[in-house]
């Protein structure tokens, strides 16, 4: 029997999405609700840059708040729910860490300021990051990565049901789902070309940073010291630098090869 992925998987563990009409409720609100962030994110930017600051900030903190939930709930959720586990931790964690996340990310784009680079570098700078972003996102699929799987917590929950992916590009960083993130604020922030918007991106960073960490905690208590040996092998988010050129090379080859 071929293991259950992909969309087919959310369907299974989320009964709403069964149903066309609840789904595109789900969707739909959760648009609606990231709408009403970005445009809270405008009210407050009006204010001036301290409006700007401290709109994302308490943006930040509130994700943050999501992605401990996220990163340290699933064992509570399985023994309270049972099958139903990851139909409540979904509406709990999962949707709020992806509206609050992204909009965390976008924010960047409502932000206008003096220029900081010269417009053609800023826009080449700017759409070199946004392509990392889409290329390590490819190369996360050819290396196993199941985006609803693993980028949407059901492996958190039903951690049988999955595995581990430690080839490929997990070679290089152990955390690309938020690097590719991470480049994608960059990139948006380089396109609006102010010194403001790359400080709301590098922001930005902060709720993958506590998220990332907490992962890793949770899966050293569930895989111990092999975890524990990955983390001391390969870095968070960036590789090594003596990695640098390799991994770059890996991101724009056709073919996979581990190094």
């Amino acid at each position: 029997m071929s293991q259950i992925t992909g969309f087919n998987l959310l369907k299974e563990k989320v009964p709403e999405f069964r149903n066309p009409l609840k789904m595109g409720f789900i969707i739909t609100l959760s648009i609606l609700v990231f709408c009403s962030i970005l445009i809270l994110f405008w009210l407050f930017d009006s204010l001036g840059w301290y409006g700007t600051i401290i709109s994302q900030l308490i943006l930040v903190i509130i994700t943050i708040i999501f992605f401990y939930g996220f990163a340290v709930k699933a064992k509570t959720y399985r023994e309270k729910y049972e099958v139903l586990a990851y139909r409540y931790f979904f509406f709990h964690y999962v949707i709020p860490v992806l509206i609050t996340g992204n909009a965390c990310i976008f924010h960047t784009l409502l932000i206008e300021g003096p220029f900081l680079l010269h417009s053609w570098i800023a826009l080449i700078a700017g759409i070199f990051f946004i392509l990392m972003r889409f290329l390590i996102e490819w190369h996360l699929r050819k290396a196993g990565f199941d985006e609803i799987g693993h980028g949407l917590g059901i492996y958190m929950i039903f951690p049988e049901e999955g595995s581990s992916v430690t080839s490929d590009i997990y070679s290089y960083i152990r955390h690309p789902m938020y690097t590719g993130d991470m480049c994608l604020a960059i990139g948006l922030a380089l396109l609006k070309n102010n010194l403001l918007a790359i400080i709301i991106a590098l922001m930005s960073f902060i709720p993958f940073i506590v998220g990332a960490m907490m992962e890793d905690r949770e899966l050293i208590r569930r895989l111990g010291e092999l975890h524990r040996q990955y983390i001391n092998e390969t870095p968070s988010f960036f590789p090594y630098p003596r990695n640098i050129r390799k991994l770059i090379c890996f991101l724009f080859s056709i073919t996979n090869s581990q190094r």
